[in-house]
């Protein structure tokens, strides 16, 4: 998915050759659902950001939850921002925290996509990746220039991700990869894809960048899912998709250095539900200054009190974990 100048009609031979399945319509997979309400100005902007925002920018918050579909559109300007990890300049994790949870406030989809890309693909390229594979593939996907996916996750294997299948084959100049995974996030259109699969000598857990449109790779999308719906997941397969030597991650030799990655991922996914209960507390707030819902002003105002306490309370453990891991 290289990015020229992203708009909703760019040919599909300049994405993924698999990105081809249009998104159900939500009338037919959810028809209850009923469209969203207009996003209220965030009770605590106190910069005034959301003046900065076209109608069109504003309009891009919510019109893609009811297609299902991912706005690409929005990616160059992502890239422009320079908030893809601490391999940006000048970005200290705390400023990536405080960017994924003002996401997150608006759209936790888009904040899913920002954390596989950011806190899972690009972090494992860099704590295990060898410097080679840093210089070639992080600045393009610090910029956005690019796209990362994280397959970690199989059908049989979600929380215990650390007996998965996938199996890697060592051949001459390079290994096969056979296996499935699932719920992959940024699959379908990702530039590269990070794989973990067992190494079939040592039976340990190993990691590969795996380049979009190998031969044997496959990854569609899942469709009909209540929430997270422009996150596009996807199923993949690997019918011996055969990968080079150089493109195996070094620092991945077991399960505990996969583990080293999630250690990290953990403290900005933390920082996920933070910005969902920022969201929270705007909805409530404009809620409970509408005219005729003063009557349940005690109860609005409970929830605001336990929002923002849970939300203070999170924010505080997610920086002092940082601390205490030294990140």
């Amino acid at each position: 998915m290289t990015v020229p100048p992203y708009q909703d009609d760019v040919k599909n031979n300049e994405r993924t050759n698999y990105f081809n399945s249009p998104a159900l319509d939500v009338s037919v997979a959810f028809p209850q659902a009923t469209p969203a309400s207009t996003f209220p100005p965030c009770t605590s902007d106190y910069y005034q950001i959301d003046d900065l925002l076209t109608p069109e920018e504003q309009a891009i918050r919510l019109s893609y939850c009811e297609k299902a579909e991912f706005p690409f559109q929005i990616i160059p300007k992502l890239g422009a921002l320079r908030i893809a990890g601490l391999w940006c300049p000048g970005l200290s994790i705390t400023a990536n925290a405080f960017a994924t949870a003002e996401i997150a406030r608006v759209d936790a989809s888009c904040s899913t996509f920002f954390l596989v890309h950011s806190s899972a693909a690009m972090l494992t390229i860099a704590l295990c990746g060898s410097e080679a594979q840093k210089q070639k593939y992080l600045p393009s996907l610090a910029e956005f220039k690019t796209v990362a996916c994280w397959g970690l996750t199989e059908p049989d294997y979600g929380s215990d991700a650390s007996a998965l299948r996938a199996t890697a084959t060592k051949v001459e100049g390079g290994w096969v990869l056979e296996g499935q995974k699932r719920w992959i996030g940024n699959s379908t259109f990702a530039d590269a894809l990070i794989i973990f699969a067992r190494n079939t000598t040592t039976n340990q857990i190993n990691g590969f960048i795996v380049k979009k449109n190998a031969p044997g790779l496959t990854a569609t999308k899942i469709e009909n899912k209540i929430g997270l719906r422009i996150v596009q997941n996807g199923d993949i397969l690997l019918n011996k998709v055969f990968v080079p030597d150089e493109e195996r991650l070094p620092g991945v030799n077991s399960f505990q250095d996969t583990n080293k990655v999630l250690a990290v991922l953990r403290v900005m996914v933390a920082w996920q539900p933070i910005g969902l209960c920022m969201g929270v507390y705007d909805m409530c707030h404009r809620y409970k200054n509408m005219p005729k819902q003063r009557s349940l002003s005690l109860s609005l105002s409970l929830s605001l009190s336990s929002s923002i306490y849970h939300n203070s309370s999170s924010s505080l453990l997610s920086l002092n974990y940082k601390d205490l891991k030294g990140i």
